[in-house]
């Protein structure tokens, strides 16, 4: 799977750009396949039509039709579909880290201690947002070029807006602060344990390559990646049972082709079969 980077990959889009800002009207069919996405810049992301399933270092999500997301630099793995029958489309504005680090010394946020440090904020658009989005549609349709001074005030008014509504998150968020490689580590596996992502594709999110993502891996939990996420699902598994939940119905959502392979690991590692286990749970 091919690494895309951002914003070079929206060159082909209609767009306007001054400077280290640009805005990009962004169209695009199905893309049902997760795509690897490297954003090398701050991002914020406006769905117009259709939905963007982003999953990030720590968490994941759906962008919806009149929502919006701050992404900050990192690898993603995204999705993008239409709901309809018109394509997906999306305005995006991009700015560096050195502009958000500006921002943020300009209204002498640095000062502050960041409370919160999210991998995202995503939120519904307001009148005054969803009016901004096409004030910015219409300036990149009409081919506008704006100086950099306009166009950094276009984000500026942006960035203000989110942050009344979203300050510590927000401030945090332009910080970048990164947590340590193990917590690194840590979040990409146990925030991702249902998402049925690769190896591989965990290694992207953690920025490693799939050699140095196993390796810091055993370091980290002392058994092979593959080993530990099957464990831990199955743990899980457990818990659904106790909680009345049936085979049938988890053994898709724990990654399994059908039940017998199912019920065969469980069986494997707790020495009964998840019907059994359920059984006995209900008798004590």
């Amino acid at each position: 799977m091919t690494n895309i980077y951002i914003p070079q990959a929206t060159e082909n889009q209609q767009r306007i750009t001054a400077g280290d800002i640009s805005f990009v009207y962004y169209t695009e069919k199905d893309s049902l396949q997760n795509s690897r996405v490297v954003f090398n810049c701050y991002a914020i992301s406006f769905v117009i039509n259709g939905e963007k399933a982003i999953f990030r270092l720590a968490n994941n999500t759906i962008v919806g039709t009149g929502e919006g997301i701050v992404i900050p630099e990192g690898n993603s793995i995204m999705a993008e579909h239409t709901l309809n029958n018109h394509q997906y489309s999306s305005i995006l504005v991009f700015f560096s880290s050195a502009f958000a680090q500006d921002f943020l010394n300009r209204h002498k946020l640095n000062s502050r201690p960041a409370q919160l440090t999210p991998d995202y904020i995503k939120f519904r658009q307001t009148n005054y947002i969803a009016d901004y989005v096409k004030s910015i549609q219409t300036l990149i349709q009409e081919g506008q070029n704006l100086p950099y001074l306009l166009a950094a005030n276009k984000v500026e008014e942006l960035l203000l807006v989110l942050l009344d509504s979203y300050g510590s998150q927000l401030t945090g968020l332009l910080r970048s602060n990164t947590p340590s490689p193990e917590l690194l580590l840590k979040n990409v596996v146990e925030n991702n344990l249902f998402n049925n992502l690769t190896l591989d594709e965990l290694a992207f999110l953690a920025n490693k390559s799939l050699a140095s993502f196993k390796r810091d891996f055993e370091k980290v939990y002392h058994m092979a990646p593959g080993k530990y996420i099957r464990e831990r699902k199955l743990e899980v598994a457990r818990q659904e049972l106790e909680q009345g939940k049936n085979a049938t119905s988890l053994y898709i959502d724990f990654g399994y082709d059908n039940l017998s392979n199912f019920s065969s690991a469980f069986k494997r590692k707790f020495g009964v079969s998840p019907k059994q286990y359920q059984m006995s749970a209900q008798e004590s």
